[in-house]
């Protein structure tokens, strides 16, 4: 996105985010271009060529071969050999790239690093790369094949390394009493005491994944297995490698602490007797065990696409999710679980239905009880669900008039109390994402100084919209012993990197998008959930969570609860968690007073360690980090004018003779052009920013004329155009061109990212 400040200038990408005072030089900078100021030429820059459209394999050859023309090395006097060689060798290197479809296709996905890397020695396409390991060559597949079978090569790869740090997954539980840090008198008095905290009870859950691939016994043949699937469009592509069942193992054990003390009798000196009580070791007590299994069976791979299975009934578990979960303790039970997609209506939204079947005794105590959850896309970014769960099924009486063995003991009887039918009905919003959008992109915000006050006020709440991810769900729930309303509600505060944003994959079937730096302010992630009940008892809970890691969170929550009030610290790591629940005043003593001071007391001590401690430390880093990067650019502007002074040397010949040609045929004749930093007209300079810094690049701009015409993307970072430099780096800048067109005079200026195409009616200049 680009915007204008007040004198029009355009400023860089995300400075409407965070901008960067770098103090050393006196120089407004955004940080986010910082980061992002690119080293490596851009191939199409440099050959002169734009990205959308797409050039032809014929315009990159013709741009190559009028390059060659000024900067072959061998055309050039000895003076000049030298500087021609190391701007051939990057025209070379852009040219060999661009004209290969493979080559290009990797460019345009990852930039110049991603086609060294992957024709390296470790690379796909290097030697022992993904590519000699396929069975169809990938020289034999169109570009778009070719795009495809990369972004799954790349995605497959990500995904192994990501596995690699994340091979398993646990949580560790420590319940902490420490009751007696907040009381309340008679007068309902809140009292705050320094606590005694000991640890109370524990848990303790471990989970892994492994895929397991078993022998073809019927279905899809040898034949089949190794057929490639056909799109739509008729190319063959082959499937993504997928296991044919994945077993996911889990544990866990929950229990309590218990300090035991000894009474033991003693003879002391006088000859009397007495009791001493000694603490003993602390003992752990394991109330509930959990051991069992879930395979996820890939019914596609297993049974085929074809004969029985691609017929009705069968197709349903082909095109269905289908889970089995056996559990050994604490009871043993099986789960069946089969989810899939309806629409009975072409055209329309689809049902999402999911069965789940549990089986928790022997069929001959009680059927097996049900759930079924149907859930359906409501309106933009709203889900409604209903889910219903059976509770215990007895079979019928007339089946125990039958069957008199039929029926549940005593005990299955006692066990299965709180097995009870529930019904919940609810509705869920998704984060909305820009809700507030209108027909034109952020970029045409370079035209902002013509906006009104309500398109400004348009993008404003739509950035806020997307910055705050609201969320929320709520839902009524039913039962034969009663019922509660729960509503829950999720959303940013404070502006930076959003702390509920999972691990995301940078590579998906659409392309590469590499993950945002973690060098910025981060938000916190604000959950308040609440459960009433039908007696209007009141449970709530209120917790914040923050980044402080690329995959590190850190939670801090406070609630009442059955057991009083409650205050949480969690930490959480690529799916490894540690959760510490505190109990921090007991239930006879918790009153929603007592509650809300808890909560204000550490949510006003995070504001002031976060706004006068962390971010103002942050924000001098950048502000480092910046005035570093800047002296950096500085310290290059000497060479990179003595590398554009010979540039232009070298192509000042070829360019006056076609001009000459152009002004000829009375065509597009550029006269000067200027690139630099203008200061604002409008408002006082920094000290040292009072006078421009532009530079003549009149022969570079002549030579992107191409049959009478001049086009510019937007999108082109012009200081990479051949004989351009970068004079002001970090600065907002111009591009000013005179020329003639017709035997008229004409002008345009444009910023770093607005289009330039000439000639236009509009660029004329009325004497």
């Amino acid at each position: 996105m680009s915007s204008f400040n007040q004198s029009g200038t355009q400023e860089f990408p995300g400075a409407q985010e965070f901008r960067a005072t770098v103090e050393d030089d006196g120089l407004d900078a955004d940080y986010s271009m910082v980061g992002d100021y690119p080293e490596e030429p851009d191939y199409y820059v440099l050959l002169g060529l734009s990205r959308n459209p797409p050039p032809t394999e014929a315009e990159i050859r013709s741009a190559y071969r009028n390059l060659t023309l000024s900067f072959h090395p061998d055309k050039q006097p000895p003076h000049l050999r030298h500087a021609a060689e190391s701007q051939f060798r990057h025209i070379q290197e852009a040219y060999e790239t661009l004209i290969d479809p493979n080559k290009r296709v990797v460019y345009d996905i990852s930039g110049a690093a991603g086609v060294r890397q992957e024709w390296g020695q470790l690379g796909a396409m290097g030697i022992g790369g993904e590519a000699q390991r396929q069975e169809v060559g990938v020289k034999a597949m169109s570009p778009d094949q070719f795009r495809r079978w990369f972004l799954k090569t790349m995605k497959k790869r990500e995904r192994k390394a990501v596995e690699s740090l994340v091979s398993s997954k646990g949580g560790i539980t420590l319940g902490i009493n420490a009751s007696t840090m907040v009381s309340v008198d008679e007068d309902e008095d809140v009292q705050f005491h320094v606590p005694s905290p000991k640890v109370s009870t524990y848990g303790v859950s471990y989970n892994f994944k492994t895929p397991v691939s078993i022998p073809q016994l019927w279905g899809m043949t040898e034949k089949e297995a190794e057929t490639s699937e056909e799109t739509d469009s008729g190319e063959e592509v082959q499937d993504e490698e997928t296991e044919d069942m994945l077993v996911t193992w889990n544990a866990g054990i929950t229990g309590g602490l218990a300090c035991p003390v000894k009474k033991v009798t003693v003879e002391y000196e006088d000859g009397t007797e007495g009791e001493e009580k000694f603490e003993m070791p602390p003992i752990l007590a394991g109330q509930n065990f959990q051991f069992g299994a879930t395979v996820t069976p890939n019914f596609k791979n297993l049974v085929g696409t074809k004969g029985i299975w691609a017929k009705h009934p069968f197709s349903l578990l082909r095109d269905s999710q289908v889970s089995f979960e056996a559990l050994l303790l604490p009871v043993p039970t099986l789960k069946a679980n089969i989810a899939r997609a309806f629409q009975p209506i072409p055209g329309t939204r689809p049902f999402q239905v999911n069965v789940t079947s549990i089986h928790k005794r022997s069929l001959k105590e009680t059927a097996p009880s049900f759930e079924v959850q149907i859930s359906r896309e409501i309106a933009k970014q709203k889900i409604g669900v209903i889910t219903w769960s059976s509770g215990v099924v007895h079979w019928p009486e007339f089946l125990h008039d039958w069957f008199p063995s039929l029926g549940m003991g005593a005990q299955s009887a006692i066990a299965s109390a709180n097995e009870v039918s529930n019904l919940q009905i609810g509705l869920i919003s998704l984060p909305k994402q820009g809700q507030a959008a209108i027909d034109f992109d952020d970029d045409d915000e370079e035209e902002s100084g013509e906006l009104d006050e309500d398109v400004r006020n348009l993008l404003k709440k739509k950035r806020q919209i997307d910055q705050s991810a609201e969320s929320w769900q709520t839902y009524l729930q039913a039962t034969p012993g009663g019922g509660a309303f729960v509503l829950t509600y999720s959303r940013n505060l404070f502006s930076g990197k959003p702390a509920d944003d999972p691990v995301k994959t940078e590579w998906s079937s659409e392309g590469y998008f590499p993950m945002p730096s973690m060098d910025q302010a981060r938000a916190v992630r604000l959950e308040i959930s609440s459960v009433v009940g039908l007696d209007m008892s009141l449970n709530w809970t209120i917790k914040g969570v923050r980044r402080v890691g690329e995959y590190t969170r850190v939670g801090l929550g406070i609630g009442i609860a059955d057991k009083g009030i409650m205050m949480t610290v969690s930490w959480s790591r690529l799916g490894q968690n540690i959760n510490l629940p505190i109990n921090v005043c007991p239930a006879n003593e918790a009153t929603s007073g007592a509650a809300a001071l808890t909560a204000i007391f550490p949510w006003l001590a995070y504001c002031a360690i976060e706004f006068g401690y962390i971010r103002p430390r942050d924000r001098k880093r950048r502000r480092q980090a910046a005035a570093r990067r800047h002296r950096e650019l500085k310290k290059s502007i000497p060479k990179k004018r003595e590398e554009s002074l010979q540039a232009i040397e070298l192509m000042t010949d070829q360019v006056q003779r076609r001009q000459a040609r152009e002004e000829a045929q009375d065509g597009l004749v550029i006269l000067k052009a200027e690139y630099g930093y203008i200061p604002p007209v409008n408002k006082n300079p920094k000290n040292g920013f009072a006078e421009p810094r532009v530079i003549d690049v009149t022969i570079p701009v002549a030579a992107l004329v191409n049959r009478g015409q001049l086009v510019i993307p937007g999108k082109t970072i012009k200081f990479q155009i051949l004989g351009f430099h970068d004079p002001a780096p970090l600065l907002p800048k111009r591009l000013k061109i005179w020329y003639r067109f017709q035997g008229r005079d004409h002008f345009v200026e444009a910023g770093d990212k607005e289009d330039i195409a000439c000639p236009m009616r509009t660029h004329f200049i009325s004497t």
